[in-house]
């Protein structure tokens, strides 16, 4: 196979095995730094490339842009071009879901406000839309197969797009992905359109590899159960160590279960590439996954490349020598968006990198045009040399909103143009340390699929209890560290 297949001569034996597993329901439980993108990317081809006169399409799918542009770069770079074209795609699961519910309204299976069927499909209405604070949650829901407006009353207020706005724009044509997904849940409540479904998948795909699969939520898990029902060959890839998207809805437990119920093929990634070198970091790993207990060492925050934490809050509430990657500041959104634009400013010259959530900030405050930024950032390095200077945060605020009004023209009301007092400060403390070098904090959730040589950890007292304890991968504060634990190539450090 390895003078036909291109780059199979590199795989170890585990990945060779996994790779070109001839069954149709595979699950692959991958261990950090075990290869799963090189593996997923030549299962892949493999499927691709397979000679067959089957032309329906092989798709590969993740849940987030930045791990299917990943995968989509690798099986480029192995198998050319033609790997990509028509029909065959490495999308995200969203993208399925678009897909999906746009044939249901072409053929007629459901019907839209004002008879759309090609809609667009917003991130969020938060970045689109004014909001208000209510716990009145517009979503969507079916009336027969009609796609209608409703309210759901929720515990808590939070920041919903108006009522008006939600029903005008729903009718022209637009939504958002959690609203395809509240439709799709609905329509295969409904008999015939679940069997309609499953035909659909059963004749345009032949092979669904699933990146990931423990961050899919329920749909996500009924859409890859429908899809190996159809017949389709389906590869699910992840680790249920590394689970970390609860608060998007993420159920581990519900991915086991499909496996065992679908009687899924397990093969195991378990040779680490990441710390060969290291037998400390090795042992570390081996004992976390053994839910033994452990106790990091303690170590300086210069001498890292990067300090994780669970939480932002955490890494602003450390050293000033770490210069977290996103500000997350409760106040209010327009707070936020003219923070993060502060940041970035001061992570691009520091790393190179864009502040986290930048396109957020950015759609918040309503830039869209390349031009409007680059005439706000004089004004943001004015403010950042001010408050370097000591000036008063105040009076630094209000000329840097003045500013940020004038150029793009977004409204805020008296409430969001108080002074971030908190945020402000903690920027001024990393400005004076700027001098020197800066080192990078990121949560867990932004680690999870990087490495670095060395780690700092910023464990909270909570953390230091459960490591003594030993980890429990049904808790996912406890993946989080463990995520965090085992992105050092050479030493985890306590910092």
């Amino acid at each position: 196979m390895s003078s036909r297949w291109p780059g199979t001569r590199g795989l170890t034996p585990e990945q060779l095995l996994t790779a070109a597993s001839p069954n149709r329901l595979v699950y692959v439980e991958a261990f950090p730094g075990s290869g799963k993108t090189t593996v997923s990317q030549q299962r892949f081809g493999l499927h691709r490339f397979a000679r067959t006169t089957d032309h329906r399409a092989v798709v590969a799918v993740s849940f987030t842009r930045s791990a299917t542009e990943e995968i989509r770069s690798r099986v480029l770079r192995q198998w050319g071009p033609s790997a990509l074209a028509w029909p065959h795609r490495i999308i995200t699961l969203d993208t399925i879901l678009n897909d999906l519910l746009t044939h249901l309204l072409r053929s007629g299976v459901l019907q839209w406000p004002g008879g759309h069927e090609e809609l667009e499909v917003l991130d969020t209405w938060r970045t689109h839309f004014p909001t208000i604070r209510t716990t009145a949650k517009p979503a969507l829901r079916l009336v027969g197969t009609q796609v209608s407006t409703t309210y759901l009353s929720e515990p808590k207020p939070d920041n919903y797009i108006k009522p008006a706005d939600f029903a005008t724009t729903v009718h022209e044509g637009r939504c958002t992905h959690e609203n395809v997904r509240e439709v799709l849940h609905a329509a295969l409540r409904i008999d015939r359109i679940r069997a309609h479904v499953t035909t659909y998948f059963a004749m345009t795909i032949r092979s669904l590899l699933v990146d990931e699969v423990y961050d899919a939520n329920e749909l996500d898990v009924e859409i890859i159960g429908i899809a190996a029902e159809a017949g389709l060959a389906v590869t699910l890839v992840g680790d249920p160590w590394q689970a970390l998207y609860a608060f998007r809805g993420a159920r581990p437990q519900s991915v086991r279960r499909l496996i065992e119920l679908l009687k899924f093929e397990r093969l195991e990634l378990q040779t680490s590439f990441r710390w060969q070198g290291s037998t400390d970091q090795a042992s570390l790993a081996r004992r976390l996954r053994r839910r033994e207990p452990v106790a990091l060492p303690a170590g300086a925050v210069r001498d890292v490349e990067v300090v994780l934490a669970r939480r932002w809050k955490t890494l602003w509430d450390g050293s000033p020598h770490i210069l977290p990657l996103a500000v997350k500041q409760p106040s209010g959104p327009f707070q936020e968006a003219v923070c993060t634009l502060l940041l970035n400013e001061l992570t691009q010259s520091s790393f190179g990198l864009p502040a986290a959530f930048l396109s957020d900030a950015r759609s918040t405050l309503g830039i869209e045009e390349a031009e409007t930024f680059e005439r706000l950032r004089p004004d943001l390095e004015t403010a950042l040399q001010r408050l370097a200077s000591q000036d008063d945060l105040g009076e630094v605020w209000t000329a840097l909103t003045e500013s940020v009004v004038a150029k793009t023209h977004f409204e805020p009301s008296e409430s969001q143009k108080r002074t971030p007092r908190k945020a402000l400060g903690n920027l001024r403390l990393r400005l004076e340390d700027a001098q020197e070098r800066l080192v990078l904090g990121l949560t867990c959730h932004q680690a999870k699929g990087r490495e670095w040589a060395r780690v700092g950890v910023r464990l909270e007292e909570s953390d230091a209890a459960v490591l003594r304890e030993g980890l429990d991968p049904t808790d996912e504060a406890h993946r989080s560290l463990y995520v965090a634990l085992t992105r050092a190539r050479v030493r985890s450090l306590a910092v």
